[in-house]
């Protein structure tokens, strides 16, 4: 079996590895916590999971889960107050936009396509039956009054100027 041999990884990026989406947001508990749910949007998330993950405090991961619950990007799915459970709102426009960042990463490392593959994806699952036209209408250059010498005048007024 052969091995994949990635490239190198330029020493002024290794600093940024380990940061939550590269370091752009810094390396604070929400922005950990962030990187933890969209990687994994399926899960269901207890704080003391999120707390062995990120090493932060149980104080540090419950506040930055109500603040994530409050902008809409994770909800508790739990009944018991004491205990709450949080899945990722995944039809979140938020959810969405930090997915194709995560991926816009990782192309700028790897040199790859992901967020390409997964905006198309996204497009042909939620836009394009919005985005198709009812009708398509042709019609031949002649029938514009557009003549061989590229005169678009028909009885003297232009009729279809740039077709």
């Amino acid at each position: 079996m052969s091995e994949k041999i990635l490239p190198e990884l330029p020493e002024n990026l290794k600093d940024f590895l380990d940061i939550p989406y590269g370091g752009l947001f810094g390396n604070s508990a929400q922005a950990q916590i962030v990187e933890e749910i969209i990687a994994d949007p399926t899960m269901h998330y207890r704080p003391k999971y999120l707390e062995e993950m990120t090493g932060r405090k149980p104080k540090t991961v419950r506040d930055a889960l109500q603040k994530l619950v409050q902008l809409g990007l994770i909800e508790n799915v739990s009944k018991d107050t004491y205990h709450p459970v949080y899945r990722v709102v995944v039809e979140s426009k938020k959810f969405i936009a930090l997915s194709l960042l995560a991926y816009a990463l990782l192309d700028d490392r790897d040199k790859t396509r992901c967020m390409d593959t997964a905006i198309l994806d996204y497009y042909h699952k939620n836009l394009e039956k919005q985005d198709k036209p009812l009708a398509c209408a042709t019609a031949s250059p002649e029938m514009w009054g557009i003549t061989t010498d590229r005169e678009p005048y028909k009885n003297g007024f232009v009729v279809a100027e740039g077709v």
